[in-house]
C-alpha cells in the first residue's frame, strides 16, 4: 500500500447544520482533561470535516485550552520593560536588563524583578511586540519578468593572472577564499584586474542567470553588456529567460548612477526600483545566487585538476552549470497547483501572460544606442572641447548645445543646439603630429583663381530683348506607370511559410505529443485559419490550459 504524502492538500470540508455545530459544542466542552484532542479527532472523522472546522464549531483557535491568566499584571509590566529596551538604538537591550533598569528607575515595582524571564518573553511574543525578521516577508511576483534583481560580485576563488593575445584572460584558481577589502567592486588601480561577475534573477520563477568578465571593477557599460546578453536570445537556447522586465531591483551601482546607462533603461521603458547598499533582506534573491555560485560551481572547478583557466572557458562551463541549477531546482511559484522546476515554470507563467501583457523583447543591438550627454559651448569657430578632445560644427556656432559620444569617447559626437533644436555631427579634429607639415599647403581654389586672366570682355545671359531658342517639339504631357507598392521594413509577418513551419512553432508552445488523430485536427484549424502566427499561438495556448486543467 502507497504511503500519504506528508504534504497531501487535506479534504475539503463540508457544510454543517446548526445543530451540529451545537453538539460538536457540547460534546468538547463535555471531554474531560488531556482528550479533547482524541475527541475532536473522533468528530472530525464523524462528520468528515477538518480538525480546524471542529474548533471553530467550539469556538477556540485550536488544541490548547484556554483560560484565564494567573498573573495579569505580567502583561502591563512586559509592555514598559520593551518600551525601555527600545531606548538603545539600532537593537534593544536584553529583556532582563530592561526590566532591572525599570525596577531600579521606578516605572517598574519590586515584583517586576521575580517575574520568570521565560515567562516575559512569551508573553512578548504573543503581544506581537518582538521585531520581526524581515527576511521572512517572501518577495513575489505575479509573473516572470515583472520583478527582477541584477547585482555584481567578485569570485571568491578565481583571480585575473594575465591577457591573452586573443583578447581572452588567463584565470587562476587560488586554494585560500579570495577576501574582498573594502567595498569589493572598488576599481582597483591601473593593470589590475580583477574577475567580476553579474547576476540576474527573476522574482517569479527564481531563474538565475551569471555571467563573468574581467575589468578593475563593477563599471557601467559592463553591466550594461551582461544585462543585454541575459536579456537577449544571443545566447544558449537552453538559456530560456529573455525579454525586458518591467522593474528591474538595483542597489545604488554603477548602472543606477551612470547618466549612460540609466537613459537606456528609461529608453527600454525599465523602471529601476533602488535601494540603499548592502541590504541583504531587499536584495535576497540574487544575493542568495551568489553563495550558491561560490559553493557549487567555483568550488567544482578544483576537481578539474588544473588550477587555470580561460574566461571564455569559465563561461561556457557556466552555461552548463544556469542549465542544470534552473532544470533541477523547484520554482518560487507553482504552475497548476504543481511543483515543477525553475525552466518550466518561466516558459509555462510566461506563455500563460494574458494578450494585453506579453513579454517585450530586447531591441537588437542595444548598446549601439548607448550614448554619454553633456552640456557644452560651441565658440565663435565652431569648435567644442570634451575632455581633452576637440570638436568641429559644420554649420553651428557661438551656442550652448548637448552634445552627445559614445561612452569611450571614440568617434565623432552628436550636438544639438538648445536654442533652435538643430542637430548635426561634429567631427573630431584629429591635430597633425609633429613633423608631418611644415607649411601650409596652397589650397586648391587659390591656386586656381591666382591663375585666372586679368582680362575678362563680360556677358550679360540674361539682357532683355533676346529671342527665346524655338521649341522643336510639341509640348505633350509625359507618360508614367503606376507606381510599385514599397515594402515596409516596419510591418511584420503575420502567416508562415508552411504547415511544417507552423506546427514547429505550435509546439514550442504546446511540447506534449498528439496523437495522429490529434494532429490532423491541428493541422485543419492551422490551414483554416489560413496559416496566421496569432491562431497558431492561441491554439497551442487553449490546449496548454484544457491539459493542465485535467491533469
Amino acid at each position: 500500500m502507497a504511503k500519504e504524502e506528508p504534504h497531501a492538500p487535506a479534504r475539503k470540508s463540508q457544510p454543517l447544520s446548526e445543530s451540529s455545530r451545537q453538539a460538536i459544542a457540547e460534546t468538547l466542552a463535555e471531554a474531560p482533561d488531556g482528550s479533547r484532542t482524541r475527541v475532536a479527532r473522533r468528530l472530525a472523522a464523524g462528520y468528515g470535516v477538518s480538525l480546524a472546522t471542529i474548533y471553530r464549531c467550539a469556538g477556540r483557535k485550536g488544541a490548547a485550552r484556554g483560560r484565564q491568566a494567573a498573573r495579569p499584571e505580567y502583561r502591563d509590566w512586559v509592555r514598559i520593560a520593551v518600551q525601555i529596551a527600545h531606548r538603545a538604538p539600532d537593537h534593544p537591550v536584553p529583556l532582563d536588563l530592561a526590566i532591572a533598569a525599570g525596577v531600579q528607575a521606578g516605572e517598574l515595582p519590586a515584583a517586576a524583578a521575580d517575574m520568570p524571564l521565560g515567562s516575559a518573553y512569551r508573553i512578548r511574543l504573543e503581544l506581537g511586540l518582538h521585531r520581526r525578521d524581515r527576511r521572512t516577508q517572501r518577495l513575489s511576483a505575479d509573473y516572470p519578468m515583472q520583478a527582477c534583481q541584477f547585482d555584481a560580485s567578485t569570485s571568491m576563488y578565481l583571480s585575473a593572472h594575465r591577457p591573452l593575445a586573443d583578447g581572452d584572460w588567463l584565470l587562476k584558481l587560488y586554494r585560500r577564499p579570495i577576501t574582498a577589502r573594502g567595498y569589493k567592486n572598488k576599481p582597483l588601480g591601473p593593470d589590475r584586474e580583477r574577475p567580476v561577475t553579474y547576476g540576474l534573477w527573476d522574482m517569479c520563477s527564481g531563474y538565475r542567470l551569471s555571467t563573468y568578465t574581467v575589468a578593475r571593477g563593477e563599471d557601467a557599460v559592463d553591466s550594461a553588456a551582461a544585462l543585454a546578453w541575459m536579456l537577449g536570445t544571443d545566447k544558449d537556447e537552453r538559456l530560456v529567460m529573455h525579454g525586458v522586465p518591467d522593474d528591474l531591483w538595483l542597489d545604488q551601482g554603477p548602472l543606477t548612477k551612470s547618466r549612460v546607462t540609466a537613459d537606456l533603461l528609461e529608453r527600454l521603458d525599465v523602471a529601476m526600483v533602488t535601494g540603499e547598499a548592502y541590504n541583504k533582506e531587499r536584495m535576497g534573491g540574487v544575493e542568495r545566487a551568489w553563495r550558491t555560485l561560490w559553493a557549487r560551481f567555483e568550488r567544482s572547478l578544483f576537481l578539474r585538476g588544473s588550477d587555470e583557466i580561460t574566461l571564455s572557458d569559465l563561461n561556457a562551463r557556466l552555461v552548463e552549470y544556469l542549465v542544470t541549477e534552473n532544470g533541477l531546482r523547484a520554482a518560487r511559484t507553482s504552475v497548476g497547483g504543481r511543483r515543477v522546476s525553475r525552466t518550466d515554470a518561466w516558459t509555462a507563467l510566461t506563455n500563460g501572460r494574458p494578450a494585453d501583457n506579453r513579454l517585450r523583447r530586447l531591441p537588437d543591438d542595444p548598446l549601439s544606442t548607448l550614448a554619454a550627454e553633456a552640456p557644452r559651448t560651441l565658440d565663435a569657430n565652431g569648435h567644442l572641447h570634451w575632455d581633452g578632445k576637440q570638436y568641429e560644427a559644420p554649420t553651428l556656432y557661438n551656442c550652448r548645445v548637448t552634445a552627445r559620444r559614445a561612452p569611450d569617447g571614440s568617434g565623432d559626437a552628436v550636438i544639438t543646439c538648445q536654442a533652435t533644436g538643430v542637430t548635426e555631427v561634429a567631427r573630431a579634429v584629429q591635430p597633425r603630429q609633429y613633423g608631418d607639415v611644415r607649411a601650409f599647403a596652397t589650397p586648391p581654389l587659390k591656386a586656381l583663381l591666382e591663375d585666372r586672366p586679368a582680362d575678362f570682355a563680360g556677358a550679360d545671359v540674361y539682357a532683355p530683348g533676346q529671342d527665346a531658342p524655338a521649341a522643336n517639339v510639341a509640348p505633350l504631357a509625359a507618360r508614367s506607370e503606376a507606381a510599385a507598392p514599397l515594402d515596409n521594413p516596419l510591418e511584420a509577418a503575420t502567416g508562415f511559410a508552411d504547415v511544417e513551419d507552423a506546427m514547429r512553432a505550435f509546439h514550442r508552445i504546446y511540447p506534449h505529443p498528439l496523437s495522429a488523430a490529434n494532429r490532423a485536427r491541428v493541422v485543419a484549424r492551422i490551414e483554416a485559419a489560413g496559416l496566421c502566427r496569432e491562431a497558431v499561438t492561441a491554439l497551442a495556448q487553449e490546449l496548454n490550459t484544457l491539459t493542465h486543467r485535467r491533469a
